[in-house]
Parts: structure tokens; sequence; C-alpha cells
């Protein structure tokens, strides 16, 4: 998927065919350089190469989404301590008053 304002980086990650490890051999403007790239490798059976894109991010982009995520960070923990009220104050009920509750809670639409 491409960000319209957001540069394409290509990265080749070469993986070890005998423990896994992968070692990323460069960085690229496109695709053109990365397959150029790829010609120039030894390759033999059971090489294996990961071909990945990424996107420039700026500071203020990410600072963005971090403002996005304590905030919703934070509604969860209003949302999860309301509940948490409500189920404590749920448990002091008397037995009664739980059945009366249960059943009403049954018929509430909204």
């Amino acid at each position: 998927m491409s960000h319209t304002n957001s540069p394409e980086y290509w990265t080749i990650t070469s993986i070890d065919e005998y423990d896994g490890s992968p070692t990323c051999l460069g960085v690229f403007e496109n695709m053109d350089a990365v397959m150029y790239r790829l010609k120039a490798c030894y390759s033999h059976c059971g090489s294996e190469y990961r071909i990945e894109c990424f996107h420039l991010q700026t500071a203020e982009h990410c600072a963005e989404q971090w403002n996005e995520t304590l905030v919703n960070r934070r509604k969860y923990q209003k949302e999860n301590e309301e509940k948490e009220a409500k189920l404590k104050a749920y448990d002091q009920l008397p037995d009664e008053d739980k059945e009366l509750a249960e059943e009403l809670a049954s018929h509430d639409v909204g």
C-alpha cells in the first residue's frame, strides 16, 4: 500500500540457510536497485532473500501516533476502572438485590 506523502525505501535481507539468522544487504530507493543488487549476489540452491518496503516516517507523524495511543490507553483505563467499580458495587449487594439487578439488566434495551 503506497502512502502518497512518504517516500518508500526497500531492503534486501539474506537469510542464513543454516541457522536462519538475517543479514541486511542494503537499503534501496526503488525496485530496480533491488533487482540489480540481487543479480550481484552470489546465490546457490537454498539461498533465501527477503525484500521489504518501508515508508520514511517523520517525527511529527510519530508524535501524532503516540498521542493517539495515549488517548486510547487513557480511555481504556477509564472504562476498565468504571467496570471494576460497578463490579465491586455489584459484589457488595445482598443476594436478593443481585437477582433483581440481573433481571433488570436482561430487560435493558440500551
